[in-house]
């Protein structure tokens, strides 16, 4: 139906996918998804949580600005590949 994908490192609380399958989307089921990550960061200790949203998906940032997430223009990633020691 859903799923979240969320991590925290003792400082950091990482919000890296957020899917609700199609057919169930728009029943809250995203919302609940998010308070739970988002209590579990309280429960460790967090206080800034953080979403990775792709530019282009569009339906993504109504959801996450409508739950109160805004994008910080300054921040970028940066990606490295790592490549097998065995070859």
């Amino acid at each position: 139906m859903g799923t979240v994908i969320a991590g925290f490192d003792g400082w950091r609380c990482h919000l890296y996918r957020l899917a609700v399958h199609p057919e169930r989307r728009r029943r809250g089921v995203g919302s609940v998804l998010l308070a739970a990550a988002e209590e579990r960061f309280v429960r460790l200790g967090g206080r800034r949580a953080d979403a990775m949203v792709l530019v282009r998906n569009e339906t993504a940032h109504h959801a996450w600005r409508a739950a109160g997430y805004e994008p910080e223009e300054h921040w970028r990633r940066w990606v490295k590949p790592v490549r097998s020691l065995t070859g």
